[in-house]
C-alpha cells in the first residue's frame, strides 16, 4: 500500500491506496474535489462534513443513473469489476 496526499476544498488528506493505483486515485480525488467546489459555490457556508456528504450523495445519484441507463447485465459486470478492485484494497 502506498500513501498519497489529496487536496479537497483547500484541505489535505493523507490516504492509503494500492501500489500502482496512485495516479488513478489522484484523478478520482481531483474529480471529487471539483464536485465539492461546485457544491461549495452553490451552497455557501457549509462545513466540510456536510459538503462531503452532499458530494457523496450526488456521486451516488450519478452512479444510479448510469446503472439504470446501461441495463442490469452490463451494470452487474461493472459492479463485479468494482468489487474486485475494492477487494484488492482490503
Amino acid at each position: 500500500m502506498s500513501n498519497i496526499t489529496i487536496e479537497i476544498n483547500n484541505r489535505e488528506f493523507l490516504i492509503a491506496c494500492p501500489d500502482g493505483e496512485e495516479e488513478r486515485v489522484l484523478k478520482l480525488a481531483e474529480r471529487f474535489s471539483e464536485r465539492v467546489s461546485k457544491i461549495s459555490e452553490r451552497l455557501n457556508d457549509l462545513d466540510h462534513q456536510r459538503l462531503f456528504l452532499i458530494a457523496g450523495i450526488e456521486a451516488e445519484e450519478d452512479n444510479q443513473n448510469i446503472l439504470e441507463s446501461q441495463g442490469i447485465e452490463q451494470s452487474t459486470r461493472r459492479l463485479k469489476k468494482i468489487l474486485e478492485r475494492l477487494e484488492k484494497v482490503e
